[in-house]
C-alpha cells in the first residue's frame, strides 16, 4: 500500500526537466479491478516509459504480474525497474523477467532523466540493460547530491492519481512519511537498509540528508492533504531536533500534525520537549512512538545491533518511565521485538526469550504503564541484508526470491511478515512448538488477560512450562490446525486440569476452577457473539438467560486491584468478593452479587419490565434513563428474553 518516500521526489524532479510523469498505486484498488484500472490509465497517460518500483521484497507477486500485464497491453512500452529489490537482483532480475527493460541500481533521478531525453544506454549511469553481447551493467557512479536532493520536493501529491485514496490509506496507518535523506550509517545485521546492505544495493557509500528548509516546504504543503506523519530516519538525532526547532519558528506547524515516530535510538529530554511543545493528536487518536529492541537478551542484541543504536533492556523500561513522565497517556508506545535471529541458535534460546517478553507486558501491566504495546513478530528477512547474504543459499538470484515465497505460503503456521531465515539448528518440530507456544500466549493475551495476568503473576515462568507440556501432549501431533481451530473451552479445560494435577501449582492458583469458569463463558460469548440478533424481540415478561451470566467469588475483571490483593493475601487465603458478570454485545458488565440480587435478578419472579422500573425507582438505583439503557442492552445481547 505505502509508495516508497523516494517516488515522489523522482516525479518532482522529472517535472523540473519538462518530462511528464504520473504515479498510480494499484494497491489502492479492489484487487479484482486492478487490470481494468492499469488499462484505463495507460490509456488515459499513454505513456512511453512504466517505471515499476520494485523496493521491498514482499511486493514481488505484485510486481511480476503488472510487468507482464502492462507488455500485454502494450509490448512497445518500455518497462523500467528500481528500488532496493531491483537494484540488489539487478542482472537476475532481466534474465528473469524478460518484460523488464531496465534496471536502475541506487538513485534514480539522473539515470532516469538521460534514458527518457534518449541518451544512449551505454552513457547512462547505474543502469543495466540488454544488449545484442548480453546483460551489461553500468558503473552505478551517480548517487543524488545534498544540492538536487534539496531542490525537489517528496511530497507533491497530485502527481498520484486518486491521490485522496492513498491520503485516507495512510491516515489508517502511521500517516504520510516523511522523507529526509537517503543511506544509513549504521550496520544492523538483520536490516535491509543497512549501510552495508545500501553499498549492495544502491551502491551508495555514506547517507546523504535534505536541506532542513525543503523538508520545511515539503511540511507546509502536505498540511493541505493531511494532518497525519510518519518519520523514521535517524541517522544524526540532532538533525531530527534541528528541524523540530525549524518547525517551532513556523506558528503554521505548531500543533498542525501528529507526528508518528519511528526512533532508532532512547529517547531523551531534549527530544520529548521539542515533541510534546510541536506535536498534536490526529483524528481522536494518540501519537505513537516506535523503539526496536529486535531481541530481549542484552548480549544477542549486541551482536546484531550497530553499536550506536544499541541499549539494554534496563535502559528502555527507565526511558518508558521518562517517556511517560513528559507524555503519559497522551501518547501509545510499540516496543518491537522479532524472531527468528541468528543469535537463537536453540530451542530453548528462543523459550528463554518468549519467557522474558511475556514476563515484560505482565510488568508493564503491573505498573499500570498502559499505554505500551509489546509486539513479537518474525523477523523479516530484508534483501541485501548480512541475513540475506550470509544464510539463503543464492542469494543474488532472483529465483530465489521466488520460490522464498512460495515457501512462506506453504507455512503450517500464520506469518505476518517476509521471514524465510531461521536457525538451521532448529528442527522443523522446535519451530512449530515455538510457534505454538507463541500463538497461544498471544490468544491468552488477547482474549483472557486476566487469566494470562493472573498465571503469570501466581505461577510466573511455571505458566509458560504448563503451556508448553499441554502443546506437546495435546496438540503437536493433531492432524488439524491448531492456528485456524484452536477450541478455547478445550484449552481452558487442559489448563484446569494441569494445574489441579499439580498439588504446587494448585496451591498458588487455589481458585482456578473459579477463574476457568469465567473464561469458558466468555469463550462461549466470543464465539456465540455474531450471532446475535440486531432486533431482538422484546418480551413484556422476560427471563433471564444464564447462559450470559457468571458468577463468580472474585472480581478477576478489575484486574489491577485483583492483582494488587494477590500481592498482600496468600491466594489460598483470598477473602471472597462474590461478583456477577453479564456478556453483553459489546462489553463485559461487572456488579457485586447484591447488586445483581437487587436488580436484575428480580426478573426471576416474572416481573414486567415496567414494574422492575418502578422497582428501581423505590430502591433509588440509579436513574431510569440508566435502566432503560440496561434493559435495550441486555435483550440485544440475548440476557433477557
Amino acid at each position: 500500500m505505502h509508495i516508497p518516500m523516494g517516488t515522489f521526489g523522482i516525479c518532482d524532479y522529472l517535472d523540473q526537466k519538462k518530462i511528464q510523469v504520473r504515479l498510480l498505486n494499484l494497491a489502492l484498488y479492489d484487487k479484482t479491478e486492478i487490470g481494468k484500472v492499469l488499462k484505463r490509465y495507460m490509456d488515459v497517460f499513454r505513456p512511453t516509459y512504466v517505471g515499476l518500483i520494485f523496493h521491498w521484497q514482499d511486493t514481488a507477486e505484485g510486481f511480476l504480474w503488472a510487468g507482464e500485464y502492462i507488455k500485454s497491453c502494450d509490448d512497445k512500452v518500455k518497462i523500467i525497474s528500481g528500488g532496493f529489490t531491483a537494484g540488489y537482483f539487478g542482472e537476475t532480475l532481466l534474465e528473469r523477467c524478460r518484460f523488464v527493460d531496465y534496471v536502475i541500481k541506487g538513485d534514480p533521478e539522473k539515470p532516469l532523466e538521460l534514458l527518457i531525453s534518449g541518451a544512449k544506454p551505454s552513457e547512462i549511469p547505474n543502469l543495466i540493460y540488454r544488449s545484442k553481447g548480453g546483460i551489461v551493467s553500468n558503473e552505478v557512479s551517480y548517487c543524488i547530491d545534498h544540492k538536487t536532493i534539496s531542490s525537489i520536493s517528496f511530497c507533491k501529491l497530485t502527481f498520484l492519481y486518486n491521490h485522496e485514496l492513498y491520503i485516507k490509506a495512510v491516515e489508517s496507518k502511521l500517516g504520510f512519511p516523511i522523507f529526509v535523506g537517503r543511506g544509513c550509517a549504521f550496520n544492523c545485521h538483520y536490516c535491509g537498509g543497512s549501510s552495508e546492505s545500501f553499498k549492495l544495493h544502491s551502491g551508495r557509500t555514506r547517507p546523504v540528508l535534505r536541506s532542513i528548509d525543503s523538508i520545511i516546504n515539503d511540511l507546509r504543503r502536505l498540511k493541505n492533504f493531511t494532518r497525519k506523519i510518519y518519520i523514521c530516519y535517524e541517522n544524526n538525532r540532532d538533525y531530527i531536533k534541528n528541524l523540530f526547532k525549524e518547525m517551532k519558528k513556523d506558528k503554521t506547524l505548531i500543533k498542525t500534525f501528529q507526528l508518528n515516530y519511528g526512533a532508532w535510538q532512547l529517547l531523551d529530554r531534549e527530544f520529548l520537549e521539542l515533541y510534546e511543545d510541536l506535536f498534536t493528536s490526529y483524528g481522536g487518536e494518540k501519537p505513537i512512538i516506535e523503539l526496536s529492541p529486535e531481541v530481549f537478551i542484552d548480549k544477542y542484541r549486541e551482536k546484531i545491533k550497530h553499536h550506536s543504536v544499541n541499549f539494554s533492556i534496563k535502559d528502555l523500561k527507565e526511558n518508558l518511565n521518562l517517556i511517560n513522565a513528559y507524555m503519559g497517556e497522551r501518547i501509545n508506545v510499540s516496543i518491537f521485538f522479532s524472531r527468528y535471529h541468528d543469535t537463537h541458535r536453540t530451542y530453548q534460546d528462543i523459550k528463554e526469550e518468549i519467557i522474558e517478553i511475556f514476563r515484560l507486558k505482565h510488568e508493564l501491566l503491573c505498573k499500570k504503564i498502559n499505554n505500551v504495546k509489546v509486539c513479537y513478530d518474525h523477523l523479516s528477512t530484508d534483501v541485501a541484508s548480512f541475513y540475506w547474504e550470509n544464510y539463503i543459499k543464492q542469494p543474488r538470484v532472483f529465483n530465489t526470491l521466488i520460490s522464498a515465497i512460495k515457501k512462506i505460503k506453504a507455512l503450517n503456521f500464520p506469518v505476518d511478515n517476509f521471514f524465510i531465515y531461521i536457525p538451521d539448528t532448529l528442527s522443523s518440530e522446535e519451530i512449530l512448538k515455538c510457534e505454538m507456544l507463541i500463538f497461544i500466549l498471544k490468544t491468552f493475551e488477547k482474549y483472557f488477560h486476566e487469566l494470562f495476568h493472573i498465571m503469570f503473576k501466581c505461577l510466573r515462568q511455571l505458566a509458560i512450562d504448563l503451556f508448553e507440556e499441554i502443546i506437546v501432549e495435546m496438540y503437536i501431533n493433531k492432524t488439524m490446525n491448531v492456528f485456524t481451530k484452536l477450541d478455547w473451552c478445550e484449552l481452558l479445560n487442559f489448563v484446569k486440569q494441569k494445574i489441579k494435577e499439580n498439588e504446587s501449582l494448585f496451591y498458588k492458583l487455589p481458585f482456578i476452577d473459579d477463574l476457568i469458569n469465567l473464561c469458558a463463558k466468555k469463550a462461549l460469548h466470543l464465539q456465540n457473539s455474531e450471532s446475535l440478533a440486531d432486533e431482538p424481540r422484546r418480551m413484556e415478561h422476560p427471563r433471564l438467560n444464564y447462559k450470559f451470566i457468571s458468577i463468580n467469588n472474585h472480581d478477576y475483571l478489575d484486574l489491577q486491584n485483583f492483582l494488587e490483593r494477590l500481592e498482600k493475601e496468600s491466594p489460598s487465603k483470598l477473602s471472597i468478593e462474590k461478583t456477577v458478570f453479564i456478556f453483553l454485545v459489546d462489553e463485559i458488565l461487572s456488579m457485586t452479587y447484591e447488586t445483581f440480587c437487587a436488580t436484575l435478578k428480580e426478573f426471576e419472579k416474572g416481573i414486567s419490565i415496567d414494574e422492575y422500573y418502578e422497582l428501581m425507582k423505590k430502591r433509588h438505583i440509579f436513574n431510569l434513563s440508566y435502566h432503560e439503557a440496561l434493559v435495550k442492552k441486555l435483550f440485544k445481547s440475548g440476557m433477557l428474553y
